[in-house]
């Protein structure tokens, strides 16, 4: 439970569900988790969900009242996550599921995050030597279930490629390919291929499908100090590039970080700072059965396209079973005005664009926000712990200055953390 300094004061969770895990002769693994949610959530996550009909993280909800604890406007969603592990072999093991996933290094992922509903997948993870493969094929949503249940909703699909090599010991460098794609009678077979670059097969069916391109590397500078970062692209032409004339297929992603672990010889602080960059209508398509969405949520960063990101974090165990952690982050945003489509918008198509040159980073209507979080945790018993936490967030633009805070408190047990940080 919670305060907000808003018209309704009352902030609300509660979760309950079930957790299995269980393992077959060494070579099974069997994991599921369904949690019952109830929350009432602060006004800007509201303002998300009126614009997306989407819960960050989930697909169908129902509203949720209780005129017993002053709760109007909550929410009421059904989470399930499960999945079957085959070892396959020594070196590769198989997973077929519904969950979510998270490929990079930083706080935010570029290439595929855990922030959008749990996906179908199929997953391959191949290990050796010094390399690491992963195989990652999903059945998503080009849209959302919302508060609408009762009907069968379209699909859409992603083929992915991860590969990871430690080039020596203190440097680790990766290489991401991705592609989204519809077929009205199912998968693309040709996208089965675990080691063709998607790229030429997408080119040689037509071009009718969105392909992305990354490159990801993290550096151990010393043995407390280190150093990743991420570059996606979605689509460019270097002699537009090199123009430096803002065409809007310039479609670009970067990421830049630092961690500090033990920081100033202090044991268990650490330190992280994040920057994070979108170029305007990045991670778009021309309908919305490509575009780099599930049931309307981003499956890379929650902030979609156009923004700037700056991000600390600081975490500290003063004793064992004590945590502080405090985060800032301060993004500006290009927004959407009269239904202009300035690049920020994912689902928006890619056609409707305002211009095809001289398009500029947080172009539209300029959002500045800053959010402040500051949590603490106890634990209790092993798995259970005391929460306590603050959250202050400011929004200002030409349209509207809007500003929160919230003070919550609660016991959580073997459950992680629901947050809102966007």
């Amino acid at each position: 439970g919670g305060w907000q300094n808003e018209e309704s004061n009352t902030l609300f969770t509660n979760r309950h569900g079930i957790r299995l895990k269980l393992t077959i002769d060494k070579k099974v693994s069997i994991y599921s988790d369904i949690t019952d949610n109830q929350i009432k959530v602060p006004n800007y996550v509201d303002s998300f969900i009126n614009l997306y009909d989407a819960i960050p993280g989930t697909g169908l909800y129902k509203s949720y009242n209780s005129k017993l604890l002053n709760i109007h406007h909550g929410y009421d969603y059904l989470l399930a996550e499960g999945a079957v592990n085959f070892n396959l072999s020594k070196h590769i093991q198989m997973s077929l599921g519904h969950g979510k996933h998270f490929i990079g290094n930083g706080l935010r992922s570029l290439f595929l995050s855990d922030f959008s509903a749990p996906q179908f997948y199929l997953r391959f993870n191949t290990n050796i030597w010094r390399l690491h493969y992963q195989n990652l094929f999903m059945e998503l949503s080009p849209e959302t279930i919302g508060s609408q249940g009762n009907r069968l909703l379209p699909k859409k699909y992603t083929a992915s490629h991860y590969l990871s090599a430690n080039l020596t010991k203190n440097w680790n460098i990766g290489f991401f390919e991705s592609v989204v794609f519809e077929r009205s009678k199912g998968f693309e077979l040709q996208y089965l291929n675990p080691v063709i670059l998607y790229r030429f097969i997408e080119h040689s069916l037509g071009s009718p499908d969105n392909v992305f391109l990354g490159f990801q590397s993290q550096i151990l500078l010393r043995k407390t100090v280190s150093v990743y970062g991420q570059i996606l692209f979605d689509e460019f032409l270097l002699k537009e590039l090199i123009k430096q004339n803002g065409w809007w297929g310039n479609k670009y992603g970067i990421q830049l970080g630092v961690k500090y672990m033990n920081a100033f010889g202090i044991e268990r602080f650490n330190l992280q700072t994040e920057c994070n960059l979108v170029r305007p209508y990045t991670y778009t398509f021309r309908d919305s059965f490509a575009n780099y969405s599930h049931f309307n949520q981003a499956l890379a960063h929650p902030l979609g396209a156009n923004f700037k990101e700056f991000i600390i974090r600081m975490n500290y165990k003063p004793i064992e079973k004590l945590s502080l952690e405090a985060r800032w982050i301060y993004f500006h945003k290009g927004q959407d005005e009269n239904n202009l489509n300035y690049g920020g918008n994912i689902l928006k198509n890619y056609n409707s664009r305002i211009k095809d040159f001289n398009n500029e980073l947080t172009q539209g209507i300029l959002e500045k926000v800053s959010s402040f979080i500051l949590e603490t945790s106890y634990e209790l018993l092993p798995e259970s712990y005391i929460d306590l936490n603050i959250f202050y967030r400011s929004s200002n633009s030409s349209l509207k200055k809007q500003s929160g805070f919230w003070f919550t408190t609660g016991i959580r047990m073997n459950l992680d953390r629901l947050r809102f940080e966007f």
